[in-house]
């Protein structure tokens, strides 16, 4: 699915822009992260993108379909949180299976879809066989892929990360990343990422969209940043210059 952003701009109190005429392109079956500082306007534009929040002006266009004014409810995007967002009293399984079940009647899977593809999705985010455990068991690695996996049910048709490892410990953090990005290339899911980490961004995009001030200063890909950053703000938030750090690591 590609995703075209047409000058979005947003005011929470009519006076100064969180967002002004943002543009941006993303394509079909790409991972594009959005990076940048708090206040940068990355997280206002993902929750333009999800419906969460509207836009004062500009539009939003969905393989050529205007989605603007689509509610949130109706765009079937995936979204997973810093914060798991996961049901408590739901067993592992049900948690990732909640977005099949309250499905519209017509398109809803049966229960025995919904149970193959449950476990089909355990498979994937290697949990197979902890369907029955609850997320209060689990490690935060571990509930962080349950979130995935339940982003993931739906087969949306844009999936939204939200800082998405900023609550774990940095080794489980590297590791969990490089699974989200194994995970997005087997679904072939086109992908968004806000994050303020740069080597999260460098690691596990196609493209890093760099913000600051509600506004893009640049676009492109890591190694693209890395040789021409286009302004004296991206090299100095991305720690470029004779003695830059190597973010693949």
């Amino acid at each position: 699915m590609s995703l075209e952003i047409d000058r979005v701009s947003k005011s929470f109190d009519g006076k100064s822009a969180v967002l002004g005429d943002v543009s941006l392109s993303v394509e079909d079956g790409e991972f594009l992260a959005l990076l940048g500082p708090s206040g940068s306007g990355k997280t206002t534009l993902l929750n333009i993108i999800s419906g969460l929040t509207a836009p004062d002006r500009g539009k939003l266009v969905l393989n050529d379909e205007d989605i603007t004014s689509v509610p949130a409810a109706r765009r079937r995007f995936g979204m997973v949180f810093q914060s798991y967002a996961l049901f408590r009293h739901m067993s592992v399984a049900d948690n990732i299976g909640f977005g099949l079940r309250v499905m519209d009647r017509a398109e809803r899977p049966s229960k025995a879809d919904r149970k193959a593809r449950v476990e089909e999705l355990l498979a994937m985010i290697d949990m197979a066989g902890l369907g029955d455990r609850y997320p209060a068991q689990l490690s935060g690695g571990q509930r962080q892929r349950v979130a995935m996996a339940r982003a993931l049910a739906i087969s949306p048709r844009l999936l939204l990360l939200d800082e998405p490892f900023s609550a774990l410990d940095a080794l489980v953090r590297r590791d969990l990343r490089r699974s989200v990005r194994d995970l997005q290339q087997r679904v072939g899911v086109t992908a968004i990422l806000v994050t303020h980490d740069q080597a999260e961004a460098f690691e596990v995009a196609d493209r890093v969209a760099v913000m600051r001030d509600g506004a893009i200063e640049q676009i492109g890909t890591p190694d693209e940043l890395r040789a021409r950053p286009a302004t004296p703000f991206v090299e100095s938030f991305l720690g470029l210059g004779p003695t830059a750090p190597d973010w693949t690591i």
